[in-house]
C-alpha cells in the first residue's frame, strides 16, 4: 500500500479517518494525499450566468484550505510524503473517485458521515457512493 487518499470535510468523522490513515500509513510506509472537495463552481444553480468569484465561492475555497491545514497538523511528525489537494466539484463523491484514479492510490480512507446530512437523505451518502463506485479499496471509518 504505497498511496492512501483521505477525503476530508472538517467533520469529526473525517478527523477519525485521518488518524486511521496515519496508522495504516505508518505500518505500510505509505504516502498520504489529503483531499478537500468544495463546491464553489456555482453559488446558485438556477442562475446560468454568474460570477464564480463571488464572496460565497471565495469563502468556500478559504474554508477548504483551512480544513486541509488542520488535517496537515495531524501529520506533523509523519515520516513519509504528505500532500494536499483542493478540488472544486458539484459531485463530491465523483471528485473523490476521480482523484483516486488520477493519483493511482491503493486505498481510500474516509469518514462514514460528514457535514452534508441533508443531501445524504436525498442522494445517498458520499461514503456510500464512493464505496459502491470506486475501483479502489475503501475503508470507511466510524
Amino acid at each position: 500500500m504505497k498511496k492512501i487518499l483521505v477525503p476530508v470535510d472538517g467533520s469529526e468523522n473525517s478527523k477519525k479517518a485521518l488518524i486511521k490513515a496515519k496508522e495504516f500509513g505508518l505500518n505500510n510506509e505509505s504516502d498520504i494525499i489529503i483531499l478537500c472537495v468544495v463546491n464553489s463552481l456555482k453559488d446558485n444553480p438556477y442562475v446560468v450566468d454568474q460570477d464564480f468569484t463571488t464572496e460565497l465561492s471565495k469563502k468556500n475555497i478559504e474554508t477548504g484550505k483551512s480544513i486541509l491545514n488542520e488535517a496537515l497538523n495531524i501529520f506533523k511528525d509523519y515520516p513519509y510524503k504528505v500532500e494536499t489537494r483542493l478540488r472544486n466539484a458539484e459531485d463530491i463523491a465523483e471528485a473523490i473517485i476521480e482523484t483516486a484514479e488520477e493519483e493511482a492510490v491503493d486505498l481510500i480512507v474516509m469518514g462514514r458521515r460528514g457535514w452534508n446530512i441533508s443531501s445524504r437523505s436525498l442522494l445517498g451518502s458520499v461514503s456510500n457512493k464512493v464505496l459502491n463506485y470506486a475501483n479502489k479499496s475503501v475503508l470507511v471509518v466510524k
